[in-house]
């Protein structure tokens, strides 16, 4: 992945991460990507306690990864992928139950 791409993907994890402890969601901004994200990605609730976050863009396929962390004593770390979804649509994903979301990107391959 060239440096440009990485430091972008970089700028939306810290973007969306630093956001969620706010409590307030952060523009996904993935020019340097091809996506246009006009939308914010949204951390979003489910049944029984899970935590996920959902985002939409345009011009072209993407996805959502988000990283997890455990909340038990082992705090282990995970990443968790969403579905592709092409321009327009919205791709969605979800940590399992008992764990928070530390971090996001939007990501096209």
């Amino acid at each position: 992945m060239p440096i440009r791409s990485r430091l972008a993907a970089a700028t939306v994890t810290l973007a969306v991460a630093g956001a969620g402890l706010l409590g307030l969601a952060a523009p996904a901004s993935a020019d340097s990507l091809g996506l246009i994200c006009p939308s914010r990605a949204e951390y979003i609730d489910g049944s029984g306690g899970h935590k996920g976050a959902r985002i939409s863009c345009t011009g072209g396929s993407f996805f959502l990864a988000i990283r997890c962390e455990k909340l038990d004593s082992s705090h282990y770390r995970y990443w968790h992928y969403g579905n592709w979804a092409s321009s327009g649509g919205t791709s969605t994903v979800w940590c399992d139950l008992n764990a928070k979301i530390i971090a996001a990107e939007t990501r096209t391959s």
